[in-house]
């Protein structure tokens, strides 16, 4: 429960700017637009809910009964997903190997952003299902796409999937012991020829490029060690002083439409790019980078760069350069997700703190949660907002406001709804004023 629902705790916002972008959802379906998502053709739109589980399985082996039906569980954490599980089903010799083994090369990092996967922990659960039910499976499904029937076939699919994550994972690490950064991996490696060949391997949604080097970032951090890219300018004063070494913006633009006649798009978005953050509404440069994108895109054997290209290109001819894209709040809406813990909600709430504006206040803020028998302790300090579970207001600082409720009401609260008849001592304003500074 706690992985599913805090993933989008701290970055939700950000996720979701860069998700759009992923999946092309502002993209016409066409063959000029969103054609899909590699291990899918779109994401679902319903009414989002979660029910919380009231069984947890916590070993490999477990068994459960299910409306009659046996499932043996294999738990594969840090794989596709923090907190991850097969199901094998033994009375009809199905496995479903969630995204464990799907037909296209997964993501060990996701363009949308999200915590490095561990790609070393993926190849070796592959290899423990194929110990567990490989001679027991007549059909393995997975998450996204379709069945694979046969006994041998399904061998066959779990081995090449656990070569295929084992090989980026261990060629990267090798080459970067050799002093390789993470660009130069994902520009040199190269799959063995069978998983070349494999159709289940293919760079449709994760790429050998960006997995590469997510299994880099992993380890090494975003820094490649070279010390001229230590202090480096952020992205619009770098692009004033190379304009300005190109000879001024027109001769930037000139130069990146000769670059791209010749078939290097990917050295002309480089130069455009910098044209456009140094002047977002330069019309050529714009049109050119648009231009760009789209050809970019259009080559791309991978779904979500060709949906990032696309979405790039549409943002230039319509919009502001991705500059609003990328800058705008993008905030969630403040209700907090009941389902979620207090801890979480406390958590959400730390990084919605506007630091600079809170960096004179000092104060303390008591709930007592009242159908939990718990009590939660704030404190707003040097434009920080730590807050703790206490068993009393035993603590060495003094509250100004205590405040008794139930989760439902300080859900409520802290959402910013209406104060009324809530039971409290001491300084109210202190509440209305932590909101304010969480907006």
């Amino acid at each position: 429960m706690e992985e599913a629902t805090s993933e989008n705790i701290y970055v939700g916002p950000a996720m979701r700017r860069r998700a759009a972008f992923m999946y092309g959802t502002r993209l016409p379906k066409s063959p000029e637009g969103q054609i899909g998502c590699g291990i899918g053709m779109a994401v679902s739109t319903g009414t989002p809910s979660l029910i919380p589980p009231n069984q947890q399985i916590t070993a490999t082996g477990e068994e459960r009964v299910v409306d009659g039906v046996r499932i043996r569980f294999q738990l594969v954490p840090e794989t596709e997903a923090p907190s991850e599980m097969n199901f094998f089903f033994p009375h009809h010799r199905a496995l479903y190997i969630a995204e464990c083994a799907t037909h296209s090369l997964h993501n060990i990092i996701t363009l949308r952003g999200a915590l490095v996967r561990d790609a070393k922990a993926w190849a070796r659960y592959l290899d423990e299902s194929l110990v567990l039910f490989g001679e027991q499976s007549d059909v393995l499904c997975a998450g996204h796409n379709w069945p694979t029937w046969g006994r041998k076939e399904i061998q066959q699919l779990i081995a090449e999937q656990r070569d295929l994550y084992g090989y980026l994972h261990d060629q990267t690490v090798r080459m970067m012991n050799r002093g390789l950064t993470g660009i130069e991996i994902a520009e040199t490696l190269t799959l063995p020829p069978a998983l070349q060949r494999a159709w289940h391997a293919q760079g449709f949604y994760g790429s050998v490029s960006h997995n590469v080097k997510g299994i880099y970032q992993r380890y090494m951090g975003w820094f490649d060690g070279n010390p001229a890219h230590l202090w480096e300018h952020p992205p619009v004063e770098n692009a004033r002083r190379y304009v300005d070494c190109m000879g001024g913006i027109e001769a930037t633009v000139q130069k990146a439409e000769e670059y791209a006649r010749d078939g290097d798009r990917r050295f002309a978005a480089t130069l455009l790019g910098h044209a456009v953050a140094l002047d977002p509404t330069h019309p050529k440069a714009r049109l050119a980078l648009a231009s760009v994108f789209e050809q970019l895109g259009y080559g791309a054997e991978n779904s979500t760069w060709r949906n990032f290209y696309l979405t790039g290109a549409l943002d230039l001819r319509q919009g502001e350069g991705g500059k609003a894209q990328r800058h705008s709040p993008g905030l969630a809406a403040r209700e907090l997700n009941p389902h979620q813990s207090v801890e979480q909600w406390l958590r959400l709430l730390s990084v919605r703190l506007h630091g600079p504006r809170a960096a004179t206040e000092s104060f303390v803020m008591d709930f007592h949660v009242k159908d939990t028998e718990s009590w939660w302790r704030l404190i707003v300090s040097n434009g920080v907002l730590t807050s703790r579970a206490t068993t009393a207001r035993i603590t060495s600082e003094v509250a100004g406001l205590t405040a008794f409720v139930t989760k439902q009401q300080l859900g409520a609260v802290l959402s910013g709804k209406s104060l009324g008849e809530l039971d409290y001592e001491g300084e109210l304003q202190l509440l209305s004023r932590f909101l304010e500074l969480t907006t």
